[in-house]
């Protein structure tokens, strides 16, 4: 139901149990209607590990699922079965037809068990989808599909270079010597993280409240923080603030000052959350979740002073930026440039952001430098690649952003998660010129999607462009035009 995470302390509770292989067949099984959690990634992991009989039933099952989604995990507990999956995984294909079937065609490929049904299969998979069919045929290595593969390369128009390029690679695999599959011990422990929290994003209030008194702290703050950025009911509030001001460990409360962000025209909230950013006695790390519930008004003079200073306290500068950034205050991005070759990736992380944000067009080849950065900055090229894609030099428009994400994908090739992280951060560049996105125009409605990167609207700095007006209110419309209140779409 979500209450718990899946992690190592969870995998060695059910393996500790001499009655758990059994009880994981029986609860495959029975029904999940209900449920929040998908349990399949780990179900399938536990039958990696037990290996009962029913596991290539339970497999398959899951494929026939979910056969548009199919996790490398769940091919990786298919291919060691060999022959034994073909019948059932050619009985699926049939079931499924040719649009649905294109990764079960690709684990019966991925097979490599000689089978003349599997190859009439994956030739008709050529006709039907050219480069899918020449993608398996190849990964399937049989010479037999040769013939097909050459008629069908000299069918295609030389002007279809890359269609033309797959075909010939899947020739070449023809000949390449076969290879066969090695089946390598599945260590099911090693899959999991020590510690996982909740999925909070599947829990009610409620339960979220209910998780605010847990015994365990990192639960305690992740609960606290699960209510960020959100529309928060006087319930909740009431609770927030009495966790703020009473837990016992300085990072819940940190967390339950951030989330109360959106009550700061509450003047007994802001002015306690002021008093506590100003405490110099008080643990920095709370100190800094003050600052960042403090970043909607962090354009008055008494909350910027308290800022300044906790930008100057040790251990407190990264929390310091962050509420900076957050407050879309332009006078603030002066500090970004001094930081983005700070000692502290903390530090260097904020300052990309508010880089980006801030649209710091000098500062590209800098934010450029963490593309492939070394330790300690190694984790940072995600918010490298969506500030660089905010402030890169180039003039903002709509028949300029495809040429802008092909620029960045030529300076560092990009994954797929990647590209769709940088056309996010092109769609907001439009936006924030004034202009309608080009990426995600057909799903305007969900622009606001949460990539952990806190998407936040911000004055677009251009050297022609006029002075920004007063910040956007936090209850006001978004001026990307989507008729949601700016907290709720590019305030989130």
């Amino acid at each position: 139901m979500g209450r718990i995470g899946v992690d190592r302390r969870l995998i060695r509770t059910i393996l500790a149990d001499p009655n758990a292989a059994q009880g994981v067949v029986n609860f495959a099984k029975a029904s999940h209607e209900g449920e929040r959690l998908d349990v399949d990634p780990l179900l399938v992991d536990l039958f990696r590990h037990f290996k009962p009989a029913e596991a290539l039933d339970y497999y398959v099952a899951v494929l026939r699922g979910m056969p548009e989604e199919v996790s490398d995990d769940l091919i990786q507990a298919i291919l060691p079965f060999g022959e034994k999956a073909v019948d059932p995984l050619l009985a699926l294909y049939e079931e499924l037809g040719e649009e649905q079937g294109a990764d079960v065609a690709f684990v019966l490929a991925g097979l490599r068990i000689r089978d003349e049904r599997v190859l009439k299969l994956l030739l008709d998979r050529l006709e039907y989808d050219t480069a899918d069919g020449a993608f398996v045929l190849g990964l399937y290595g049989d010479p037999a599909a040769k013939p097909a593969l050459e008629k069908m390369l000299g069918e295609v128009p030389e002007e279809d270079a890359e269609l033309h390029r797959e075909i010939k690679y899947a020739i070449e695999q023809l000949d390449a010597p076969p290879t066969h599959y090695e089946n390598e011990p599945f260590d099911i422990l090693a899959e999991y993280p020590e510690r996982e929290l909740p999925a909070y994003d599947l829990l009610s209030e409620q339960e979220r409240l209910e998780l605010l008194k847990s015994e365990d702290t990192a639960t305690r703050a992740g609960a606290a923080h699960s209510f960020f950025n959100a529309e928060l009911s006087p319930k909740v509030k009431a609770v927030l603030f009495d966790v703020a001001k009473l837990d016992s460990e300085a990072v819940v409360r940190a967390k339950a000052w951030e989330s109360l962000a959106d009550v700061t025209t509450e003047d007994a909230i802001r002015d306690a959350m002021l008093a506590v950013l100003k405490d110099e006695s008080r643990p920095v790390e709370e100190r800094g979740g003050a600052a960042v519930g403090l970043y909607g008004v962090a354009d008055r003079d008494d909350v910027r002073a308290a800022l300044e200073a906790l930008y100057e306290a040790p251990g407190g500068r990264a929390k310091a930026l962050e509420a900076m950034w957050r407050s879309l205050w332009q006078p603030y991005s002066k500090y970004f440039p001094l930081h983005l070759e700070d000692k502290d990736p903390a530090v260097v992380r904020e300052a990309l952001r508010g880089a980006g944000y801030f649209q710091l067009t000098r500062q590209a080849d800098k934010i450029a430098k963490y593309f492939d950065a070394d330790e300690p900055y190694h984790r940072l090229r995600e918010d490298a690649l969506f500030a660089y894609a905010l402030a890169m030099p180039g003039e903002t428009t709509r028949g300029r952003v495809r040429g802008m994400l092909r620029k960045l994908d030529s300076i560092t090739p990009l994954t797929e998660f990647e590209t769709e992280l940088v056309e996010f951060a092109l769609d907001e560049r439009l936006r924030l010129a004034g202009l309608q996105p080009v990426f995600s125009a057909e799903e305007e409605e969900h622009h606001h999607h949460d990539h952990d990167h806190d998407h936040e609207h911000h004055h677009h700095e251009h050297a022609a462009a006029p002075a920004p007006a007063a910040k956007v209110g936090r209850n006001d419309p978004c001026p990307c035009g989507s008729g949601k209140k700016y907290k709720k779409c590019h305030g989130a």
